[in-house]
């Protein structure tokens, strides 16, 4: 079960303020008597501010549902759509607030006259947008990690049943996305032994990992007349459980360079002469005590 929160974590901002499209509709109900409370249309952390208002008395709120949210035991906070203009919100809120009073429940008090696929809880949505910072220093794998970036990633299907391969792989899958295809060196290729994906625009969220147990490769010629491989990496993981392992579940890396227009990267296992010299720094100094001298 997802804990209440009382405001979205800075990663979820990050990604529901996205320039004009920042807007989203919501409703809160009565997760007890299973009744709409209120819909209403905002930005930032507008979802959470009515209970507060509600309790407190104070606020624009309409009276009937401020009443009804003062007493309500259990309150269910829905994002119903997002990445709306404020006049793509406007008229979403007015269309489902009539679709509300008409179909579903006639006693319903606000007079006032998208985006994300379907409702989903304020908890959920921050849950699935929350992610730690992670400092390269503190991330030590156990082999050659390549990190690619996958665009739209949190929109994809996350299905890994699929052996992904050339000739069956699938750009609206998470799994295929992130397998290939990459333009890597030979030697590079042989020695990955994971791959991540990384949503940029999200602070380098890490979004896959896979661990790698081989590879297939395709050549083509290039703009310039230049033949490159392609490589298409193959695994029989699970992308949980790597990114438990890595120690990289809902993390994100964003001290990550890609340089320039990169759209990958690498991530190297420290020596142990690296590792040695961290350890030295974070051993503290032995005191010393000093003899009193005698006069």
């Amino acid at each position: 079960m997802v804990a209440k929160i009382k405001k979205f974590s800075d990663s979820t901002l990050s990604v529901l303020n996205n320039g004009k499209r920042r807007f989203y509709v919501y409703c809160l109900t009565d997760l007890k008597k299973d009744k709409i409370l209120y819909i209403g249309k905002g930005c930032d952390n507008r979802i959470f501010e009515h209970e507060q208002a509600a309790r407190s008395q104070d606020g624009d709120i309409d009276v009937p549902a401020r009443k009804a949210i003062a007493k309500c035991k259990k309150l269910g906070r829905h994002i119903i759509s997002y990445h709306l203009t404020e006049a793509e919100a406007q008229t979403a809120e007015t269309a489902l607030i009539h679709f509300v009073k008409s179909v579903v429940d006639k006693k319903f008090k606000k007079q006032s006259a998208g985006c994300g696929a379907g409702g989903i809880s304020a908890e959920e949505l921050d849950e699935r947008f929350k992610f730690t910072p992670c400092p390269l220093d503190e991330f030590n794998p156990d082999g050659l990690v390549l990190a690619v970036k996958i665009q739209n990633a949190l929109d994809l299907d996350t299905d890994e049943e699929a052996d992904y391969r050339f000739d069956n792989q699938d750009d609206a899958n998470l799994k295929s996305r992130t397998l290939g295809n990459w333009i890597v060196g030979k030697d590079a290729a042989s020695k990955v032994k994971y791959v991540i994906g990384i949503h940029a625009d999200l602070q380098n969220a890490v979004v896959s990992a896979y661990e790698v147990d081989g590879f297939e490769t395709m050549a083509e010629e290039s703009k310039n007349g230049r033949t490159q491989t392609r490589y298409r990496f193959h695994t029989a993981s699970s992308s949980k459980k790597v990114l438990s392992k890595l120690g990289l579940h809902q993390k994100c890396l964003p001290e990550l360079k890609f340089g320039g227009a990169g759209e990958k990267a690498y991530i190297r296992p420290k020596t142990e002469t690296e590792t040695e010299q961290e350890n030295i720094q974070m051993t503290p100094s032995p005191k010393i005590k000093k003899e009193k001298t005698k006069s």
